[in-house]
């Protein structure tokens, strides 16, 4: 049987809120630029950087750094959180700039679903545990798991399902 794989990416928010989310830092970005001007004009004018206005001046920088990142991962997604799933392997990241991991069907030995959790345990006896909370659509979570029990079913790999 033909895998066609499917391809999730593991937001912590659904996409309506993104857009908001973005909105928001754009203007906290702006609000950001604004103060960090301002502040620095009173350090300079004032010349006292031993003052809480030194840490209000870097403080400042903190949302438009974090817009700068989200601006930054809009062109580079694949720096982003992800769960691939296809019919050679897995391939999944848990977080930003964190190591991307892969592994071909053939590598697992066992499969472990719960409600929350999927965790391969390779013949290797390495272990990879990957949490599903960040799937906020339970239709998403329906296909990941039938998607699984396929593919487990296809090469042969032992699978663990439970409920919590």
């Amino acid at each position: 049987m033909q895998h066609t794989g499917i391809s999730v990416r593991l937001f912590s928010r659904p996409y309506g809120v993104r857009s908001q989310m973005e909105r928001l830092l754009l203007v906290l970005a702006l609000l950001s630029v604004v103060l960090h001007g301002w502040l620095l004009y009173q350090l300079i004018a004032v010349q006292d950087f031993h003052s809480a206005m030194t840490f209000l001046y870097l403080f400042s920088l903190l949302p438009f750094a974090l817009f700068m990142i989200s601006v930054w991962l809009d062109h580079n997604p694949g720096y982003q959180r992800h769960l691939t799933i296809s019919a050679l392997g897995l391939r999944y990241r848990l977080g930003f700039m964190q190591r991307e991991h892969d592994f071909d069907w053939e590598e697992v030995e066992r499969m472990a679903l719960d409600s929350h959790t999927l965790t391969f345990e390779l013949k290797n006896g390495e272990q990879h545990a990957i949490s599903l909370d960040a799937v906020n659509h339970e239709q998403t979570l329906q296909r990941i798991r039938a998607e699984l029990i396929r593919i487990a079913a296809d090469k042969e790999i032992t699978i663990e399902m439970t409920q919590n």
